[in-house]
């Protein structure tokens, strides 16, 4: 018979018999480098799993502590074994991990044309554009139709010069105040849907849900729309229409004999609503700036609240205030009601007017109080389930 391959330990009876961590320690002497490899390998999959979702590799720093104590040896084993362990598996991820790295990284933005037609371009943007779409469509359609049709109609009057900007500018604001108004109906209407059920776990429907998960894009949308009023209306003075009949005023004034044009209720209309309007666009635009996710993060909950709540309802108020005083002593004039249709300004201004009373019959303090203990986690069903029982007990 051949020799014997020696055994990793001398037996000896006299001798006592070897702990299974030296036995361990032993022969993980002996393995060859490739099992390091292996090893090497098995533990890097473990601290950097797959995510299969972006390709990428997540480390895990749970695992490592694991690792530690399955393998005790390597705490209190050779330090070249744990010398060499550490530099194959910095050489096996140099070669194996970095090119995949590279190869992720170069192509994260790229897209299978097949999958690039099925992704949706702004999927929670659908609803308040087509929202906001058909009100500015039917706004520029009616206003169309009082200030241009109906005088060419009645007085052969070419006034068509108003479609670019006066037009444009009157549909504006309407559709801005009208999408603010929906910005906060939808919280009017989930505080009367749990004042009904006594609850707030049962669920909203599903149209007030999407509805209410769409607030923001509206309220970016009013806010953008009320700038692009405000750019507007900075631009009257210099069309070459307004030059044109200012001064055909000052000609009339010059053949009526008039040396002050100064009407006083029409200067304080104009430096109310002017002033107004300023104060509404700056709220919009401390509500547009906090909605932005780096700026919404740095904020507690109760600030971010108080600002879209609070702020959101002054805001709303300043710009009815505002759409009011434009109108000033308009809403008894009749010759404002052309072809038996109220003005603009009076149907864009009721939905925010129903918001605004809306919300203050809810902070009456016998309703206010309700919706808070409902908002605490108070249940009237399991309350009136309750009542019962204990009158028998």
């Amino acid at each position: 018979m051949g020799k014997q391959p020696p055994l990793p330990f001398h037996v000896n009876a006299d001798q006592p018999r070897p702990s299974s961590q030296t036995v361990a320690a032993s022969c993980h002497q002996r393995l060859p480098a490739f099992w390091a490899v292996r090893k090497s390998f098995t533990a890097h999959k473990r601290r950097f799993p797959l995510n299969l979702k972006t390709g990428q590799l997540i480390p895990n720093f749970m695992d490592q502590d694991e690792d530690q104590k399955l393998e005790p040896g390597r705490n209190v084993g050779n330090h070249d074994d744990l010398n060499m362990d550490s530099q194959v598996t910095r050489t096996s991820e140099a070669t194996v991990f970095f090119p995949f790295h590279q190869n992720n990284h170069s192509g994260q933005f790229e897209c299978p044309p097949s999958q690039y037609c099925k992704q949706d371009l702004f999927p929670k943007w659908h609803l308040p554009v087509k929202i906001a779409s058909i009100l500015s469509l039917l706004t520029f359609l009616y206003t169309l139709l009082r200030d241009v049709i109906h005088p060419f109609v009645t007085a052969h009057e070419n006034v068509f010069y108003k479609i670019p900007i006066l037009i444009i500018n009157k549909v504006l604001p309407g559709v801005s105040i009208t999408l603010l108004a929906l910005v906060y109906l939808p919280g009017i209407l989930a505080a009367g849907f749990q004042l009904y059920h006594g609850t707030k776990y049962k669920r909203f429907p599903q149209w007030l849900d999407r509805w209410m998960l769409s607030r923001k894009q509206f309220g970016l949308l009013s806010f953008f729309l009320a700038a692009m009023h405000a750019c507007y209306s900075l631009c009257y003075p210099m069309r070459r229409s307004y030059r044109y009949k200012l001064l055909n005023w000052a000609y009339q004034q010059v053949k009526q004999k008039r040396e002050n044009a100064w009407i006083e209720h029409d200067v304080w209309r104009m430096e109310i609503y002017v002033s107004v309007g300023i104060l509404g666009l700056a709220l919009l635009a401390i509500l547009a700036i906090t909605s932005i996710p780096s700026v919404s993060h740095s904020l507690t909950w109760r600030e971010f609240h108080h600002i879209q709540s609070k702020m959101g309802y002054l805001a709303l108020l300043l710009c009815t205030v505002h759409a009011s005083v434009f109108a000033w002593n308009k809403w008894v004039d009749i010759k404002q009601f052309v072809w038996y249709t109220p003005p603009t300004f009076m149907i864009v201004v009721f939905l925010p007017i129903v918001v605004l009373i809306c919300k203050s019959i809810l902070l009456f303090p016998c309703l206010r109080k309700k919706i808070e203990k409902i908002r605490c986690g108070w249940d009237a069903n399991t309350e009136t389930n309750e009542t019962p029982v204990s009158s028998r007990l």
